[in-house]
């Protein structure tokens, strides 16, 4: 069951209650398998971080590795223009899907 609401608005009562009670944080299948000791012998579920990446990143997001690149070779091999690159680029960061290094050198985040 997902609970959405702001903490400070009456509409967020059920998830401050949720969090009194002791709630857990799940974003990932894991999560539950960690917390439920029936679970504990269970195969453990791998889900890859571009299943989460929106369609719009991935032409980038799939070129990424955990080695920084910069933006002109990221413009380069996904044929976008600076400007285009360089905007996916900047709502990625915000996302937190990526990590900007000094000298404007680009990396997955891991």
């Amino acid at each position: 069951m997902l609970f959405l609401g702001r903490l400070d608005s009456i509409n967020g009562i059920g998830v401050n209650k949720l969090i009194k009670k002791g709630a857990i944080l799940v974003t990932l299948p894991n999560d539950i398998i960690d917390e439920i000791p029936e679970l504990q012998g269970i195969e453990r579920i791998f889900v890859k971080h571009n299943d989460f990446v929106k369609k719009e990143y991935r032409k980038i997001y799939n070129i990424l590795t955990d080695i920084p690149i910069s933006i002109d070779e990221i413009s380069i091999k996904t044929q976008n223009d600076i400007k285009c690159t360089s905007n996916l680029l900047s709502l990625m960061e915000i996302e937190d899907l990526i990590d900007e290094i000094p000298g404007a050198r680009i990396c997955q985040k891991v």
